[in-house]
């Protein structure tokens, strides 16, 4: 079998490799998916927006085909402010359809304080989304468009991400510097009870608002993903 397999990417992320119908060959189902997080910010304050690519290829393995590793990259982000909310949903929107985010992408914002007029507006226009909602403790819980997450389990899960190699930076981020900085601009501290808890500095970026826009997205990868059996099938045996 040739090492280099021909593979086919469907409108909705699914890739498959071709076959030819030889029937020695298995067939089997990868994807790429864009993962558009943001937080929103009030009317003189940045808004960004941070896109997380997900990808598992179909790859060859010596005499059979499986699925490659999974790669997760920050290939997009930007900023802005001094714009309207309409503007704001209509920026998302456009961005979300946008080559080659468009059939392949989940919208994920950050639903507290305005997060949640802006999630009101994007489900009158029937924009499927989900509103982060950050909390304390540990945990997470879906109810409908709305996840309420602990703000302490996202952070350490976009740590333990890029710490293990599963998430990383694409090597021509314009914002990569300024992310970091929000990141950065996180600590964690011990309360005199036990727990931890997550406090956030101003730097000289804002309040975070890259920062945040990937910690949403980057959850949203690893825990609100469909949890899929890949099955590789063997094409005209009878």
């Amino acid at each position: 079998m040739s090492e280099i397999l021909n593979l086919v990417h469907m409108p909705d992320g699914r890739v498959i490799n071709e076959t030819n119908m030889d029937p020695a060959i298995e067939r089997v189902t990868g994807f790429v998916r864009y993962f558009v997080g943001a937080d929103l910010g009030q009317a003189n304050d940045f808004s960004s927006a941070v896109v997380v690519k997900d990808q598992q290829l179909p790859i060859a393995d010596g005499s059979r085909v499986k699925l490659g590793p999974r790669e997760r990259t920050v290939v997009f982000a930007d900023k802005f402010k001094g714009v309207s909310y309409v503007s704001v949903v209509d920026y998302l929107i456009r961005l979300r359809n946008a080559p080659p985010f468009g059939g392949k992408s989940e919208l994920i914002i950050d639903g507290t304080s305005i997060g949640r007029v802006v999630s009101d507006m994007l489900h009158e226009q029937s924009v499927d989304h989900t509103a982060v909602q950050m909390t304390g403790g540990q945990e997470w819980r879906r109810s409908g468009r709305y996840v309420n997450a602990a703000k302490t389990l996202m952070i350490e899960n976009l740590a333990v991400l890029f710490a293990s190699g599963d998430l990383k930076f694409a090597h021509d981020l314009a914002m990569r510097k300024e992310i970091e900085e929000d990141l950065a601009s996180f600590t964690t501290q011990t309360t005199a009870a036990g727990n931890q808890i997550i406090t956030q500095a101003r730097n000289a970026s804002g309040h975070g608002d890259t920062g945040i826009a990937l910690i949403v997205a980057a959850f949203a990868s690893q825990y609100l993903t469909p949890q899929n059996i890949q099955v590789g099938r063997l094409v005209g045996m009878f």
